[in-house]
């Protein structure tokens, strides 16, 4: 891991507002960060600045579950496979298919946590409690 003076968090969302906003709110808690617009150009990204932690949203174009594609393939590839991914959705059920809580099932698939969308101040010390983690 490259030292940086800030951690870097790339955010990986469709919507241009929700982008913005989370990016904004990382920033003024002291974070660098990078967005992305959709799955692949998350991944691209992602190689690219090896970001410290990469928030993804669940559902973009062109499918519902193109978030959960990107974040695997990261978690597959060896130079993305170390770096931490948390799913950012305003889904209250993101896979009806799975039972168990949010954050469990993020776990299940390697991720580190399930961060809801709508909670801008639980974001922040969410993130910061996912980058403490060794």
């Amino acid at each position: 891991c490259t030292m940086r003076e800030k951690p870097l968090i790339l955010v990986v969302d469709d919507e241009p507002d929700l982008r913005e906003v989370t990016s904004l709110k990382l920033k003024s808690a002291g974070f660098d960060t990078v967005t992305a617009i959709n799955g692949d150009e998350g991944i691209k990204k992602a190689k690219e600045f090896m970001p410290d932690l990469v928030l993804m949203d669940i559902r973009m174009p062109p499918k519902s579950t193109a978030g959960i594609d990107a974040a695997l393939t990261l978690k597959e590839m060896p130079e993305t496979r170390n770096i931490k991914i948390a799913f950012l959705s305003s889904l209250e059920n993101p896979w009806p298919a799975m039972s168990g809580e949010r954050g469990d099932v993020s776990r299940e698939f390697g991720m580190e946590d399930f961060i809801p969308k709508m909670d801008m101040d639980k974001l922040v010390d969410k993130v910061k409690e996912i980058l403490s983690r060794s």
